[in-house]
């Protein structure tokens, strides 16, 4: 972010000091501002605002600054009414789905009208008009009009979390801003919520103005505390020695001119990096501690014996500092389970995913200090535009979240998605640069994946077989393994299973010496490569771990990944091994072609026997009952929130209440609880805004692209590509990215070939 300043050193850090003093004064004045704007509203009353009776109605008028009970003579109801102080309160009517269940009307002078709602766990929602149009401050959703066939500003009274022992709570919510003072003609319409007396109150200019928003003093915080940061670091990097000059007379010289700090540090990474050897193991003896580690920490989550997990974790580790692939590997091989926390202490858990990451950086931290990094590792990749363009992703998310109603949930999701993804990318480009080879490093990370999602698809197969765990949904049993739900487990073994056939069928190019292509540099794991990492053996695991995530994925009976995820799959295999296989023709007589039309025929073949239930019968139904009505009518919701809040979205993890509290329109409104709009463009602009999609749009063509480059020797990419293009197939819609697993697989795809390796490829 510090090259989009092209200014000094100094400048950057002047620039990044002020921006942070403005971020501090901004944060600590947001309340006082807010209070000074009311302060100033009530001691100069609108000139226009009249002080008598309306013209011409015959009844007496709202004005600015008022602030009624329901039984004010201002409102006029129709029939169907129980009117009180407490509020006004519908009755059933005749055909409730087909008539309001009450209609009012009322005149106002002044600009902001507000109506106090009574929000629960109830289904109810009104329309709102002023002055024959929609209220400009709510939700215009095309085509649901009101009972006299107009638009009108929609409010759905569903919001669960807001419900109390007491019943529905009240709450204020400004309807319409208008230009002038009015007179203004306001009507309410609500259908349904008899019992729970809707309306409770009405305002005119009489509400306190909420405090300024956090979100632009959090945006400048940033982007000074980014500045500050990079010029602190240029000038701190200039009075530390480097790695290579620890530890050798060129280092020792260093230090005697750069003083005594130097020469501390050389003595600290001295003693670190003598302590690491102490404890370093050979490749086969680290990798049996690793599958120890992990099967002791698996037993620990089981048994619920933190004592066994602390162990397990002590065994990766001491394995991981010096083979850091291998915590990486344990990570990934993990992530199926990441809806199961850790227990680390006697009633404490901790999310496998955050312990994965951070404790991985804290052991290449380790091994930076002590001065561990073997000189043909991943350079230069410090400064690759996919790691800047995902910690944009991620400052912008923090942004959303913050300016979020529901800000501590769009917290969580920033913390437990967006800045674990991050932090990933930097742990994974950490584990690549401390390997001299890099091609074995890419095989060995690929494989624990493929190994993990082998795991939870062969449970399964075990509960398709036992009838355990599954879900009977419209004439199948559809199995989820370790997920809540068969569409999650679909989301996961996709992408595994993409990554699998292109190895299997295409299997890795090698090199004269006989190590996979990729490899870099010398020594290291490149031993390891000419034995057992060559292209025939990683040809047949990864046929052996492909086979089981296949049989699983077909009875998911996901729609979105057999119709669309598994066949974008094969396009994108078949369109990179064409690649691959030196832009040759793609003609089916190839010997991969037949092996991707195989696979086709098996799923196919597969799926015969379950035509006929309801759950493919029912495909192409788009009734206003069905899943795929219900589906459309959720993308017309989603577009207008999108549209309502085109910069910044509705946060991370909040368009569930947004949606269900704002924007479901009354023919889905039996299935409120949906947390995303169900498509991967909906899904960005929602959560983050217009310039966090175009931000992510601009990370995916950046992965996509590295990945295009090195298919041409590396069939590894060829299957990244075809997960790739399987994810965005599904992702049209279901989710594709927003959940903590899949974050960190599309990070891992995208990021598993250095711009070193891609551009080498071209």
């Amino acid at each position: 972010m510090a090259s989009l300043f092209p200014f000094t050193r100094r400048a950057n850090l002047l620039i990044g000091l002020v921006l942070l003093m403005c971020a501090a004064g901004w944060l600590a004045g947001a309340d006082a501002a807010a209070f000074l704007t009311f302060l100033r509203r009530a001691a100069v009353p609108s000139a226009e605002s009249p002080q008598g009776q309306a013209e011409g109605g015959g009844l007496e008028a709202l004005r600015s600054g008022a602030i009624a009970s329901m039984d004010d003579p201002a409102f006029s109801y129709g029939e169907g009414w129980l009117v009180s102080a407490a509020g006004a309160d519908t009755t059933e009517p005749a055909s409730p789905w087909e008539e309001p269940s009450g209609r009012m009307l009322f005149r106002y002078y002044g600009r902001d009208l507000a109506l106090q709602l009574a929000l629960g766990d109830y289904w109810g929602y009104v329309f709102v008009s002023v002055d024959g149009g929609p209220a400009n401050r709510l939700p215009v959703l095309r085509g649901n009009l009101n009972s006299a066939g107009q638009a009108g500003g929609y409010k759905p009274l569903f919001a669960p979390e807001k419900q109390t022992a007491a019943g529905p709570a009240a709450e204020w919510l400004v309807v319409h801003r208008a230009d002038g003072d009015g007179p203004h003609e306001a009507t309410v319409e609500v259908w349904r919520g008899w019992g729970q007396t809707v309306l409770r109150g009405a305002a005119v200019d009489a509400l306190a103005p909420g405090p300024l928003p956090q979100w632009p003093g959090v945006l400048m915080a940033l982007v000074g505390g980014w500045l500050a940061v990079s010029a602190l670091g240029t000038w701190l990097a200039g009075r530390l020695p480097s790695a290579s000059g620890a530890g050798d007379s060129g280092g020792a010289a260093e230090s005697r001119h750069v003083g005594p700090l130097a020469s501390k540090f050389i003595g600290f990474r001295t003693l670190l990096g003598l302590g690491i050897g102490r404890l370093a193991l050979s490749w086969p003896r680290a990798l049996s501690a690793a599958v120890a580690g992990v099967a002791m920490i698996g037993a620990g989550v089981l048994s619920q014996s933190w004592a066994v997990v602390i162990a397990g974790l002590i065994a990766l580790g001491i394995a991981a500092l010096q083979w850091p692939v291998l915590w990486t590997g344990a990570l990934l091989f993990g992530l199926p389970f990441y809806l199961h926390p850790l227990p680390v202490l006697p009633g404490r858990a901790l999310n496998l995913i955050e312990i994965g990451v951070y404790g991985g950086l804290a052991l290449c931290g380790v091994r930076f200090a002590a001065g561990l990094r073997p000189a043909g590792g991943a350079r230069g990749q410090a400064g690759d535009r996919r790691n800047q363009f995902i910690f944009f992703v991620v400052g912008l998310a923090l942004v959303a979240a913050v300016a979020a109603a529901q800000r501590d949930v769009a917290v969580r999701e920033w913390r437990t998605v967006f800045l674990s993804a991050a932090m990933f990318a930097l742990l994974l480009h950490a584990t690549m640069r401390s390997a001299a080879d890099n091609g074995a490093t890419r095989a060995v990370l690929a494989l624990a994946w493929l190994a993990g999602g082998a795991f939870v698809a062969v449970s399964g197969l075990w509960q398709y077989v036992t009838e355990q765990n599954i879900i009977q949904a419209e004439g199948v049993n559809r199995v989820r393994g370790l997920y809540g739900s068969p569409n999650n487990l679909a989301l996961y073994l996709e992408r595994t299973a993409a990554v699998g056939l292109g190895l299997a069928i295409f299997g890795l190019k090698r090199r004269g010496d006989g190590r996979p292509a990729g490899s870099e540099g010398g020594g290291g794991t490149s031993a390891v490569a000419s034995t057992w990492l060559d292209s025939a053996w990683i040809a047949r695991v990864a046929l052996l771990l492909t086979l089981p995530q296949l049989a699983a994925l077909l009875l998911t009976f996901s729609k979105g990944a057999l119709f669309l995820g598994l066949p974008a799959m094969l396009i994108g295999l078949g369109a990179a091994g064409r690649r691959l296989e030196g832009g040759r023709s793609l003609r089916l007589p190839a010997w991969w072609g037949w092996g991707l039309a195989a696979v086709a025929a098996a799923m196919a073949a597969g799926l015969v026997p379950f035509l006929g239930a309801e759950r493919f019968r029912s495909l192409l139904d788009f009734g206003p009952e069905s899943t795929g009505g219900l589906r459309l009518n959720l993308w017309r919701s989603s577009v207008q929130m999108a549209l309502d809040h085109p910069w910044l979205g509705v946060g991370p993890d909040n368009f569930l209440y947004s949606y269900r509290s704002g924007y479901i329109l009354p023919a889905a409104w039996r299935d409120p609880s949906l947390n995303h709009p169900h498509n991967v463009v909906l899904d960005w602009w929602t959560r983050v805004g217009l310039p966090g999609l175009a931000l992510a749009a601009a990370w995916l063509w950046l992965g996509i692209r590295a990945l295009w480059r090195a298919a041409s020797v590396d069939a590894l990419a060829v299957g990244a590509l075809g997960a790739v293009a399987a994810a965005l197939g599904h992702g049209l819609i279901d989710a594709s990215y927003a959940l903590p697993d899949l974050m960190l697989v599309w990070v891992f795809l995208l990021h598993l070939f250095g711009p070193r390796a891609a551009k080498a490829a071209a």
